[in-house]
């Protein structure tokens, strides 16, 4: 571990020269001065701080990138850096301090305006935030924030006018024209415009951007109009169409609309964190800029940290990181409260968490706890589910039972997931009658179900039964998904049992080469390379094979063919 942090540190030492030729005049200035302490102080830290960028520890970069511009005081580039890893350490007090300082440096830098005048905005100041929103800026990410922000804030002191143009001026690719066109249907909705904020969703909503958003609005756009029931028909239709479970915001305007509930307010202050939160990943992390996409959330959980969509985003880019990452990301699904509705995703999410660090038990209770307070078909599919990906298929099965069970035949129809676990149960379980017509009745539902088509086909060849029928649907399914190595090794796993050993071979190897941690896979390629008389092979293979951690049943497999060949497998005749 010691070792692994020392070959980082080149990297480091590299940022830091790099950066040193952009400090030229304060490191002269300061050896003019005679003073080398101060530089040595200067380069310590700075090297310290690209150091703690190179292992992830926020809280490191933040104080050494502090430090360094408290030495380089006049460093308007180290005073950037120091703003934004106080924003990524969650610390916005100390960006706002910092970025104060810069902004007295160079009134133009577009992080510090950006801190300070969404700083202002959060605390209504909105004549101040507008003061340093105005004016350009050559730095796309932050101008786009900026404007997004100004036009709500222009909203706020009830210069409609000016933010209907900052809306339609929102540029930066198409993404953002039709988004902004989102920004200005909401405008519309709130003045009471309700041809003008129907024309634009009309206009936005073939883009295909930000689809949850669009279909809120608009379900908010039909009952601030009376039609109640064009309102629940437009969710209701947008849970039908993504096999989604309806949760979240769509669950709950669907629910509040049945109830003859009100919607929920959105202020200005959700407003503007709802305009920051879905380019995060429509845009952001979709281009593959997570900086750009962590930077956005984070201003949107400072303006509204009740918004739990950023909230759940935010930790979910932080899950990605390192312990400490995962750390952060825990207690940001933590803040999301019981009435929040987002607050299943949060839940799942940290239970997600607790899988990813091996503690099963933390993580079942928060299931349970969450499948007590909710009991709906998805908390009871998400106990089902960690209980299947933990191999304990016996008491997986009453689960899905218990849903498929609960789920009417349109219900199905709309979402298989749960009639094909249920199936794959079954077979795990040594239930192959029960499997086998599940499997049938996904394929009645979604003919085209690629994972049922390859699952039946495999288990069918695998068995001997049906072998046409069986060919064709994983030759179906590899149709649909030509890269994927588990169709293939399908295909190539139909010929090995037909006999025809050369094509199985070219298909498990191309499998192989799709899948190669794949320990079926691997496997597979030894049983055949055996059958070809390719012995040394095959032994090769079938140890590979125990390094990626096959199944229990595998691994016994493997140990008996390794050591005395194919034919040395109770069913080798």
């Amino acid at each position: 571990g010691h070792l692994m942090k020392f070959r980082s540190l080149p990297l480091a030492v590299m940022a830091f020269f790099a950066l040193s030729c952009q400090t030229n005049q304060t490191a002269e200035a300061a050896s003019k001065s005679g003073d080398a302490p101060a530089i040595s102080e200067l380069y310590g830290d700075y090297l310290a701080a690209s150091y703690a960028n190179e292992i992830s520890d926020k809280a490191g970069r933040q104080k050494y990138y502090t430090e360094s511009f408290e030495q380089a005081s006049d460093d308007v580039r180290i005073g950037r850096r120091a703003i934004v890893s106080a924003i990524e350490n969650n610390d916005f007090a100390a960006a706002v301090k910092l970025s104060e300082r810069v902004y007295k440096l160079d009134k133009t830098e577009a992080m510090a305006r950006g801190v300070l005048g969404v700083h202002a905005f959060e605390r209504g100041r909105t004549k101040r935030a507008l003061k340093y929103f105005a004016g350009p800026s050559d730095d796309f990410t932050l101008s786009l924030l900026m404007n997004l922000v100004r036009g709500w804030v222009e909203v706020d002191r009830g210069e409609i006018e000016m933010a209907r143009k900052r809306f339609t001026a929102v540029d930066g690719a198409d993404y953002f024209g039709a988004f902004g066109q989102l920004q200005l249907a909401k405008l519309e909705l709130r003045e009471g415009n309700f041809a003008a904020a129907e024309a634009a969703l009309d206009e936005v909503e073939p883009t295909g951007i930000s689809p949850i958003e669009i279909v809120l609005t608009r379900a908010r756009l039909l009952a601030t109009q009376g039609k109640t029931e064009d309102a629940i028909a437009a969710l209701e239709a947008r849970v039908a169409d993504n096999q989604a479970f309806a949760i979240g915001p769509v669950g709950d305007y669907i629910e509040r609309l049945k109830a003859g509930k009100p919607l929920p307010e959105i202020d200005i202050k959700g407003q503007a964190a709802r305009a920051l939160t879905d380019p995060a990943f429509g845009f952001f992390a979709r281009a593959g800029s997570q900086d750009g996409a962590e930077l956005f959330l984070r201003f949107a959980h400072y303006i509204d940290p009740t918004y739990g969509k950023s909230t759940v985003w935010l930790a979910s880019i932080l899950e990605e990181g390192d312990k400490a990452a995962q750390i952060a990301a825990r207690e940001f699904y933590l803040t999301v409260d019981q009435d929040n509705p987002y607050y299943v995703s949060a839940q799942l999410s940290l239970a997600n968490i607790y899988f990813v660090w091996e503690d099963d038990d933390n993580a079942i209770d928060v299931l349970e706890a969450l499948n007590a307070r909710e009991n709906t078909l998805l908390t009871r599919e998400s106990l089902g589910r960690a209980r299947f990906f933990r191999e304990n298929y016996a008491e997986a099965l009453p689960f899905y039972d218990d849903i498929v069970n609960s789920m009417s035949e349109e219900e199905l129809s709309e979402n298989v997931e749960p009639l094909r676990f249920r199936a794959i149960i079954q077979e795990r379980l040594d239930m192959w009658p029960q499997a086998e017509a599940d499997f049938k009745r996904v394929l009645e539902f979604a003919p085209d179900d690629v994972d049922t088509l390859n699952y039946l086909g495999y288990t069918w060849v695998d068995r001997g039964e049906n072998l046409a029928e069986a060919f064709d649907m994983i030759r179906r399914a590899l149709q649909e998904e030509p890269e994927s190595g588990a169709i293939t090794d399908s295909l190539g796993w139909a010929h090995y049992k037909l006999g025809d050993y050369e094509l199985a071979k070219d298909k498990l190897e191309d499998a192989v080469a799709l899948s190669p941690s794949s320990a079926t896979i691997i496997d597979h390629l030894g049983d055949v390379y055996w059958k070809l008389g390719r012995k040394r092979e095959a032994g090769f293979q079938w140890k590979r094979a125990l390094e990626f951690e096959p199944t229990e049943e595998e691994r016994a497999a493997i140990m008996i063919k390794l050591e005395g060949g194919l034919e040395a497998l109770p069913d080798a005749q």
